[in-house]
């Protein structure tokens, strides 16, 4: 009303100014009542003309949307038909397109946005009303996205639509928004966004460089797929126990399909329940962490680690870790204990049902304890070979080679080392042994031990003073059993005689075989030694004695012997060694007895 009573009060003031002299211009000053009503007149009609002229919303004030759109300080685009028709310097910084915008022009719109959006968009697009609002997600070039409000305005009579966008800064939290934007991008790890049908809603630059598939070509599509058929199972029943609420995260450890240039990657999934910020939907959030590294390095030492009890396993003793006590506990033990002792190696760590000290034979507990102790003080490795009874009573003969471990600062933590069974080798150790030192068929001294007796008697009977004598026993008719029965007969009456003769062993005195008869050594000459020999004079060792003893020698081997029904008479030699002083050694004196006993007695 202010306004209309200053626009009469103008027009007539104009007017008078304008027709000047009343008198002249009388018929002018009867209109200037007139003047207020059609101003009246002129101002309603004129406003109601001019309000439906213009279109609804203040967007539109100016004619052209275009102007409007590229003028505007918002990310905004002119659509025509579903395409883009113009975007303005806003929006091409908001997608990050400065330097592209001509390549937008002529794209359809749903380029810019996010899948998941595209029927809202068909719908916003489609609506009847002149102007509508929105929220729609827009991808950013490096395919980051934010939800983002949208305004659409239509031009009266046009098919271009105008759409408003809201800066992602609008909502309050423009400069966490921005930095989590940049995290997002920059990320190591893969991350990923599912909608509630666990379709791909978001997946971030990382996805791509990781696979080198672009994010579009996965957008959209189940997110199942990406994954081996046998993992499927599991990561669907956690994914849907996210979403009712079930769990708070998942993680598990799956394998990816996605990349194009490889096998399947071991990935370790960790997600968990969100509200996706559009339209308020239940979805999933989380990031796919590449392991393949660990995994296939895990794989190796699983394969190493199952080689190595494959081993320990076949080997004939025990790896054994354990501490330096009495008892010897065990820390551990491998499989090939229960072989070797008969225990368990659940029996025998910790001394469960016994030590180890109390397998170890009696004799010889104190000897390995302290060869042990004696090395492991000099930090060297310990060899021995000692006797344990196992747990049905058998005695073993072991052999061990173990050390002490040490810190890297000198801290002594315990022992190692291997303990197998050498019972058949030290057997055959011992069968050797007993054929060097004693004759197999007989039972007698092996020929180099007795010269290495006789010897010793040899030099020292002379400082000692004590007497010995040396015989040889031959027997004569050897060659014609042989010519008669064969050479296996004449080794068997050989080996039959020697049998005779063991009743003179004692620990001076012994008989070995030497050439074709056998070899004697008496040192010692007390009676209860030579109780082979019967009564004897009250001087075994005079020439009475000796001659006493030369007789019951021949006596012993000329009795007939009958052999596989065969009466065999024998003619036996014999010859007594020579004195001391006569021979230069006992090697000597040795073979003039054999010289001797040539003779048949």
């Amino acid at each position: 009303m202010t306004l209309y009573l200053f626009a009469t009060l103008l027009v007539s003031v104009l007017a008078v100014i304008v027709c000047g002299d009343a008198g002249r211009h009388a018929p002018v000053l009867t209109m200037l009542p007139l003047i207020p009503g059609l101003a009246w007149t002129a101002l309603c009609f004129g406003g109601r003309r001019l309000a439906a002229a213009r279109p609804n919303g203040p967007a539109l004030a100016d004619p052209s949307l275009s102007q409007f759109a590229q003028h505007s300080g918002q990310p905004a685009v002119l659509a025509e038909s579903g395409r883009i028709a113009h975007a303005n310097r806003a929006l091409l910084k908001a997608l990050g397109l400065e330097e592209r915008g001509d390549e937008l022009i002529g794209m359809p719109l749903d380029n810019i946005v996010h899948p998941q959006h595209h029927g809202r968009l068909a719908e916003l697009l489609g609506a009847d009303t002149p102007a509508c609002d929105g929220v729609i997600t827009l991808l950013r070039a490096d395919g980051v996205s934010w939800p983002a409000r949208v305004s659409l305005f239509r031009a009266d009579r046009s098919p271009m639509a105008l759409l408003h966008f809201s800066l992602p800064e609008d909502d309050g939290a423009g400069a966490d928004r921005h930095w989590g934007n940049r995290f997002v991008h920059g990320a190591g790890e893969i991350l990923f966004a599912l909608d509630a049908q666990l379709h791909v809603a978001y997946l971030n630059s990382r996805w791509e460089r990781s696979t080198g598939r672009p994010a579009a070509d996965s957008l959209g599509a189940p997110f199942l797929q990406l994954f081996p058929v046998e993992d499927r199972a599991a990561l669907t029943k956690g994914l849907r126990q996210l979403q009712a609420g079930e769990r708070d995260g998942l993680t598990l450890e799956v394998r990816l399909l996605a990349a194009r240039t490889s096998g399947p990657r071991w990935v370790e999934l960790r997600a968990w329940p969100v509200e996706l910020p559009a339209g308020g939907e239940a979805g999933i959030a989380g990031m796919l962490l590449d392991i393949d590294q660990r995994r296939r390095g895990e794989e190796a030492l699983r394969a190493q680690r199952r080689s190595l009890h494959t081993m320990l396993d076949n080997l004939p003793g025990m790896i054994y870790r354990g501490q330096n006590d009495k008892e010897w506990t065990m820390e551990f033990v491998s499989e090939g204990c229960f072989e070797l002792t008969g225990y368990t190696p659940l029996e025998l760590v910790d001394n469960r049902s016994a030590s180890f000290a109390d397998l170890i034979h009696p004799e010889d507990r104190d000897f390995v304890w302290n060869y042990v102790q004696m090395r492991l003080a000099r930090r060297e490795r310990y060899e021995l070979s000692y006797r344990i009874v196992d747990r049905d009573g058998q005695t073993r003969w072991v052999w061990e080679q173990g050390r002490g471990i040490h810190s890297s600062r000198g801290e002594f933590l315990g022992l190692e080392g291997f303990i197998t069974d050498v019972s058949s080798s030290r057997e055959a150790q011992e069968e050797a042994r007993r054929r060097l030192f004693f004759d197999n068929a007989t039972g007698l001294l092996g020929f180099s031990l007795f010269l290495d007796r006789l010897q010793h008697v040899f030099v020292h009977s002379t400082i000692a003073g004590y007497p010995f004598m040396v015989v040889h026993l031959a027997i004569l008719s050897l060659e014609r059993i042989a010519a008669e029965h064969g050479p296996a007969m004449a080794e068997r009456v050989l080996v039959e005689s020697g049998k005779r003769l063991r009743v003179l062993h004692s620990d001076c005195n012994c008989v070995t075989r030497h050439g074709s008869g056998f070899a004697v050594l008496i040192s010692d000459f007390r009676p209860a030694v030579l109780a082979w020999a019967g009564a004897l004079p009250e001087a075994p060792a005079s020439p009475q004695g000796r001659a006493r003893l030369t007789a019951t020698l021949v006596e012993l081997l000329a009795h007939p012997l009958r052999i596989d029904g065969h009466a065999i008479g024998l003619d036996v030699g014999v010859g007594e060694a020579p004195a001391q002083a006569a021979c230069a050694d006992a090697q000597a004196m040795l073979i003039e007895a054999a010289r001797r006993a040539q003779a048949p007695v």
